[in-house]
């Protein structure tokens, strides 16, 4: 049988050094201490893949920025888990959950806000991530984000909403002081007064 390796984990029986090459993070496990590294743009050299099919030219910079991450433990791993697992190789913009809740496993998409926090990102493939270890690769798409709305919009359904709690208030009132109800304009609206 071959020499026992010196590397984390795989430390021969009776060595007492710590490890250098991972950093604890409690409960998710170990990371690469290069992946925490900010000076680091990319682990040897780590090449973006080709962008595949037709792709929108806009969406190209939010595909570099973004990695796919897989095998997450679909019962206990959250988006909110990934955003803050994340954040320590860069600023996360936006974390998607997918695949099939009940199924055991199921993949991530993470957004970065700049492409410089991919190659470290990527040094986390493999790293324990509760009971699993995270399959991490670039993506090949990017997140389906929400629409935002124009400020119009906005407005509007801000006042959608205002008038929907209005009339929620005068019902409550009604159930309160039954007398108020047959005064407003509500009860021929709604309920019709009799």
């Amino acid at each position: 049988m071959g020499a026992a390796k010196d590397c984390c984990g795989l430390s021969p029986a009776g060595n007492s050094e710590p490890c250098s090459h991972f950093v604890s993070l409690g409960t998710l496990g170990a990371i690469p201490a290069a992946a925490l590294d900010p000076n680091i743009t990319a682990l040897g050299e780590i090449p973006q893949p080709p962008i595949m099919g037709n792709v929108d030219p806009s969406k190209i910079d939010e595909i570099r920025r973004t990695v796919y991450v897989g095998n997450l433990n679909s019962q206990t791993t959250t988006a909110d888990q990934l955003l803050e697992f994340f954040k320590q190789v860069g600023e996360v913009k936006f974390v998607r959950m997918a695949g099939d809740e009940t199924q055991p496993t199921r993949f991530a998409f993470v957004e970065f806000a700049d492409q410089n926090s991919v190659p470290r990102a990527l040094a986390f493939n493999g790293v324990m991530f509760g009971d699993r270890p995270l399959k991490i690769n670039h993506s090949n798409n990017a997140i389906v984000k929400p629409p935002e709305m124009t400020p119009q919009a906005a407005a509007k359904e801000l006042e959608e909403v205002m008038k929907r709690v209005r009339e929620a208030q005068s019902f409550i009132s009604a159930a309160i002081e039954p007398g108020w109800l047959h005064s407003t304009s509500i009860c021929n609206d709604f309920l019709g007064c009799f």
